[in-house]
């Protein structure tokens, strides 16, 4: 029996208690046999779904045990193919939500959606986890994860950011931590506007002939485009030979003689 089939038995009065609800779409089915001693059948606008009780030591074992009791029934009714399971997804985290009732899923910026805890997350839970991320994490579009989590391009810029020290009075040249690489800031995609413009409308002069005010009328465009950069390694071994290089980077791009857009693109 592997590691992760073992669970521990729980003395009596240890543990908490978990809401699981067992989404079962359109497959109208009433708990059966030993099933309906633990489970009730409900309905809303997201269809028919049981729910039920469930004492465990935190969150990360209640998610380790309703991974285990749906496996179980999933392989025994794929083998007989037939039963309420045939007809269900593969895989638990498209059908098993668990409320966080202890308030145990606590966002940070570094937390990864692969870890136990972080499954099977209700839709108000995977919703608030989403909206304090401000763009680091996404609802997931695989179906087989429904309450997961993923993490976004932001997520991957920002921990690569995070790698990269800024040195202080140095334009655009940074270090890594620990293998002290030097990297510089280029950009790789100017701000485009679409729809704005500025209009000559005439200017002040003084008694002297000379111009005090000109007068304009501008009208902000639409941003079509932002700005976009991105961190290139360089060849330097020392601060001074960095800077050097970066600025001979920076100004070939500008001038378009590099490749940085097409090594970037690469990297994506």
């Amino acid at each position: 029996m592997s590691k992760y089939r073992e669970l521990p038995k729980l003395k009596k009065g240890e543990g908490k208690m978990y809401s699981i609800r067992f989404n079962l779409g359109e497959n109208y089915v009433k708990p059966y046999g030993m099933q309906r001693k633990i489970w009730t059948m409900s309905f809303d606008e997201r269809g028919a779904f049981w729910t039920r009780l469930l004492r465990a030591k935190d969150r990360t074992d209640a998610v380790n045990r309703m991974l285990i009791w749906y496996r179980d029934k999933k392989s025994k009714a794929n083998k007989s193919g037939k039963g309420l399971f045939v007809k269900l997804p593969q895989y638990a985290d498209a059908a098993l939500e668990i409320k966080d009732d202890w308030n145990e899923v606590i966002f940070y910026p570094a937390m990864q959606p692969r870890v136990l805890k972080n499954r099977m997350l209700t839709p108000d839970k995977l919703n608030e986890i989403i909206k304090l991320s401000k763009g680091l994490f996404k609802k997931t579009t695989d179906f087989s994860k429904q309450g997961c989590f993923t993490q976004t391009r932001e997520y991957s810029n920002k921990k690569h950011r995070e790698r990269l020290i800024k040195i202080p009075d140095v334009p655009y040249v940074y270090q890594h931590h620990s293998t002290n690489r030097y990297h510089a800031k280029i950009q790789i995609r100017s701000k485009k506007t679409d729809g704005g413009y500025m209009k000559y409308l005439g200017c002040e002069k003084d008694e002297r002939g000379k111009y005090t005010k000109v007068f304009w009328e501008r009208k902000r465009g639409k941003q079509i485009q932002a700005n976009r950069f991105t961190l290139v390694p360089l060849k330097a071994t020392n601060l001074q030979d960095a800077v050097k290089e970066a600025v001979k980077l920076r100004s070939q791009h500008e001038r378009g003689q590099t490749g940085t857009a097409r090594y970037f693109k690469k990297k994506k």
